[in-house]
């Protein structure tokens, strides 16, 4: 648990920001405690990853997996690099992570342990410098091998998630804001927030909050990672919406969906095509034409033409955002997907 004086510095400056290290964590997280056995909607991302790693002779340390096992899916502190709002760069926090010193891992892994270092942990209490060498070096192998098939969907549905929090914010407040985090517990103690579930075990107090850095993670299921930096900056994950893009088919990028035939036995793709059942799929989210063109890689004017069709048959709703056009299923298209395409806890949409 994390607690953050309020009196003192109030929220300071709240910010939301994408990372790509957090995100890469949170899903070998799913991995490693789902054991085969991922919750919807994450069941194919799982089946697929698993696939493309033994494929790629891709193995995550198992130091790793423990620590993901040990506490629910915290991590300690040390692996995770505070994001910087204006930097996303998977590179520039692998580089962080590196230079990491090996007194502070050998200090948290004694806290996280005070019984003493589990013996799959052993290996990094013992050399925490070539250990975290060696995952700075693995962690860019897996990403390509389990996650850059879907690299656009885990766009879309990040970004998509912070122009939503960032709405909340600027119209009704940070406590509202962090009222909304979907899988961060908070309470309020007089003028104390607490962050339950996040951060090292035991109690933390943050003495100066500088800056509250949001992280939307799509893999955030059970993954309460919390950091604070050396400036005071406090960064806490939660579970972005949209995880639910995970559900369509990955394509490599660069390659385009020319609507071809309907795959053998998928009802939805022989009722309305491959491209226009993609579109379906797509709209698990709220999305824009352009983000799900480039989702689906088909061409933008495709994809206009089949949203056209889809909002005339009331299979799919319009809604505008500021300068931005969103859609989304409407009823009878969340039941066009739970009935034809075996998708039975695909949400209802907001009233």
């Amino acid at each position: 648990m994390i607690e953050i004086p309020l009196r003192r510095s109030g929220y300071g400056t709240v910010r939301l920001a994408e990372s790509r290290l957090w995100e890469t964590y949170g899903s070998i997280g799913l991995l490693s405690t789902g054991r085969g056995l991922a919750p919807w909607p994450y069941a194919r991302w799982d089946r697929a990853a698993r696939r493309s790693l033994t494929r790629a002779d891709v193995t995550v340390p198992g130091w790793l997996v423990h620590l993901h096992r040990a506490r629910g899916g915290v991590l300690p502190s040390f692996l995770l690099v505070v994001p910087c709002p204006t930097r996303g760069d998977l590179a520039a926090d692998l580089a962080a992570l590196a230079a990491v010193p090996a007194a502070r891992v050998r200090e948290e892994l004694e806290q996280w342990f005070p019984q003493g270092i589990p013996a799959e942990v052993r290996p990094l209490y013992a050399d925490p410098r070539t250990r975290l060498a060696e995952l700075c070096d693995v962690l860019p192998r897996y990403r390509r091998a389990a996650l850059a098939p879907y690299e656009a969907s885990l766009r879309v549905a990040t970004e998509e998630d912070i122009l939503l929090r960032a709405r909340i914010l600027a119209t009704r407040g940070p406590e509202r804001l962090l009222g909304s985090l979907r899988g961060l517990r908070l309470s309020r103690h007089g003028d104390v927030l607490r962050l339950h579930g996040a951060g090292t075990p035991g109690r933390t107090a943050v003495a100066d909050v500088s800056r509250l850095v949001l992280v939307p993670l799509v893999f955030g299921a059970g993954a309460p990672y919390a950091a604070t930096g050396p400036d005071g900056t406090t960064a806490v994950a939660y579970r972005a919406e949209g995880a639910a893009a995970l559900l369509g088919e990955a394509r490599p990028s660069g390659k385009r969906d020319t609507g071809g035939e309907p795959g053998p036995g998928d009802r939805l793709e022989i009722l309305l095509g491959r491209s226009r059942a993609g579109v379906v799929r797509g709209l698990v989210a709220p999305t824009t034409t352009s983000d799900l063109a480039a989702a689906l890689g088909l061409a933008p004017s495709t994809v206009s033409e089949h949203l056209a069709a889809l909002v005339a048959a009331g299979v799919v709703r319009r809604r505008r955002e500021g300068v931005r056009v969103l859609y989304e299923l409407d009823g009878p298209g969340v039941a066009l997907l739970r009935h034809m395409d075996d998708r039975r806890r695909v949400n209802a949409p907001d009233t």
